[in-house]
């Protein structure tokens, strides 16, 4: 059974969280459980990615989850770790 809510990607490639990436008009910044910091967290993205999100994985700038969704959202580089 595929899960469709958030957490997909819903095909284009895009990041979808249960926990927004913007509160209030200001960014804010995820904390990873594991090292407490925040400089080295990114989103995870599921599904199929594009040609632009391969580009940005090779950039870090966000974790290639596969194509089973899993109940994580972030992936901390630092600890090489899904939360």
């Amino acid at each position: 059974m595929m899960n469709t809510s958030c957490g997909t990607t819903h095909g284009h490639g895009h990041v979808h969280s249960h926990r927004p990436a913007k509160s209030n008009g200001r960014k804010r910044d995820v904390i990873c459980p594991y090292c407490h910091e925040t400089d080295e967290v990114i989103p995870i993205l599921y599904g199929f990615p594009t040609d632009k999100a391969f580009l940005m994985a090779d950039r870090g700038e966000i974790y290639l989850g596969g194509l089973d969704i899993s109940p994580y959202n972030y992936y901390c580089k630092r600890d090489d770790r899904e939360f």
